[in-house]
C-alpha cells in the first residue's frame, strides 16, 4: 500500500560530540578535585560573598560530606581569605546547580571565566 513507509537509506552512523552543558561542566570539575584541591567560583554581584569555594572534605569518609562549600569576600584585589563554611553536600549535582542559580562562574587569578 501507498502508507508504508519507504526504507531509509543507511547512512554510516557518525558518533556526535555531545556538548556539555554549565551544569555538566561545574560537575565535572567539582568531580575531579584532589586532595588540597579546591575551585573557587565567582557569584553575582549583588551578593555580599562574591566567592564560592567548593574543597573537598579531607576527613571524608570517616566523618562528614564528601565536598565542603565556603564562602569568600575580595578584598585589594585578592581572596580576604576568611572563608565561612556554608554548607557542604555529597552530590556534586547540589553544589553546581546552587553555583549556577548564583550566576557563578569559574574564577580564576584575577578574573572570571566560564571554562567550555
Amino acid at each position: 500500500m501507498f502508507w508504508k513507509r519507504k526504507p531509509a537509506a543507511e547512512e554510516p552512523s557518525k558518533p556526535k560530540a555531545k556538548e556539555l552543558s554549565p551544569k555538566e561542566i561545574i560537575i565535572n570539575q567539582i568531580e575531579q578535585l584532589g586532595p588540597g584541591q579546591s575551585l573557587t567560583y565567582q557569584l553575582a554581584e549583588y551578593l555580599v560573598d562574591r566567592f564560592a569555594i567548593v574543597d573537598l572534605n579531607p576527613e571524608y569518609p570517616g566523618k562528614g560530606r564528601k565536598y565542603i562549600v565556603s564562602s569568600d569576600r575580595m578584598a585589594d584585589g585578592k581572596l580576604a581569605g576568611r572563608k565561612s563554611r556554608a554548607w557542604d553536600s555529597n552530590n556534586a549535582k547540589n553544589i553546581a546547580s546552587w553555583i549556577l542559580e548564583k550566576e557563578g562562574v569559574l574564577f580564576i587569578g584575577e578574573e572570571a571565566t566560564l571554562k567550555d
